[in-house]
C-alpha cells in the first residue's frame, strides 16, 4: 500500500537557519511578501517541503529540485513539483496551520482553511454545486477543503471553478463525484485533522489504496539536519 505523509507545522516554528535551506528564488519570493505572518507561513511551508522530501531522497534539503511553474505568468509561484524524484508534493497554509503532503502514490493536493476566516453566505454560489448545501461555516469548509484539495492535485487550481467540482456531503465519507461536468478522475479523498477551528482535506489522484499518515513537524523544523549520505537503493 502506498503512503502519503502530511506534515503539520505553525508559522511560529520558523527558525533563523531555515533561509539557508531555500533557493534564491524562494528567498526572493518571501521578501516580496509584505506581512511578517505571510512570510513565516510561506517560509515554513517551503522549508518543510524540502526537509520532508530530503528525508525520503537521502539528499541535503537544499539539493531537493523544487520547481514552481505558474501557467498564467512567469513568476515562480505555481504548484511545487520535484522533477526526477518520483515524489508528488503539495503545500497549504491558513491562520496558524501549515500543511505539507508528500507521496509517491500520485499527484497530490492538500488544503487547510481557518473556519473563522470565511463567510459561507458570500461564497456559497462560487463553491457549492448542484445538490450541495451547507448551513454552518464548518460544513461549508468541509466542502471547500475537499474541492480545493482536488483542484490542487489536478493542477487546475483557480482555473477550475469549485462549483463545478462535486464531492460527497460533509456527513458522508469523502468522495469525488464529478469534475467540471465529466466523470471524475480516480482519486483518494480524505478529511484531515487540522485541529480546533480548522478544516482540512487531502486528495491523491490514484485508483489504488493510500495510507495517510499525519505527523507533527516540530522536531524536524526545530534543528538543522545533520549532513546525510545519498541512499544507494
Amino acid at each position: 500500500m502506498a503512503e502519503c505523509e502530511v506534515w503539520w507545522a505553525t508559522p511560529a516554528m520558523r527558525e533563523a537557519w531555515h533561509d539557508a535551506v531555500l533557493s534564491t528564488a524562494e528567498r526572493d519570493r518571501l521578501a516580496g511578501l509584505r506581512r511578517e505572518i505571510d512570510q513565516n507561513r510561506s517560509a515554513v511551508g517551503a522549508v518543510l517541503l524540502r526537509l520532508a522530501a530530503a528525508d525520503r531522497l537521502g539528499v541535503e534539503p537544499a539539493e531537493v529540485p523544487v520547481e514552481r511553474h505558474c501557467p498564467d505568468c512567469e513568476r515562480p509561484h505555481g504548484k511545487p513539483s520535484l522533477p526526477g524524484t518520483g515524489l508528488y508534493v503539495s503545500i497549504s497554509h491558513s491562520g496558524d496551520r501549515v500543511a505539507v503532503a508528500v507521496t509517491t502514490a500520485g499527484p497530490v493536493g492538500v488544503d487547510v482553511e481557518e473556519i473563522g476566516a470565511v463567510d459561507p453566505a458570500e461564497l456559497a454560489r462560487l463553491v457549492l454545486g448542484p445538490g450541495e448545501s451547507a448551513t454552518t461555516p464548518e460544513l461549508f469548509l468541509t466542502y471547500w477543503t475537499r474541492k480545493e484539495a482536488v483542484v490542487k492535485a489536478t493542477g487546475d487550481g483557480l482555473r477550475a471553478p469549485l462549483a463545478e467540482i462535486l464531492v460527497s456531503g460533509p456527513d458522508e465519507p469523502p468522495r469525488l463525484l464529478g469534475y467540471r461536468g465529466d466523470s471524475p478522475p480516480a482519486a483518494v479523498l480524505t478529511d484531515l485533522d487540522g485541529g480546533p477551528g480548522y478544516r482540512a482535506a487531502l486528495a491523491v489522484l490514484t485508483a489504488g489504496t493510500v495510507e495517510v499518515i499525519e505527523r507533527d513537524a516540530g522536531a524536524m523544523l526545530g534543528s538543522p539536519p545533520r549532513r546525510v549520505l545519498r541512499r544507494t537503493s
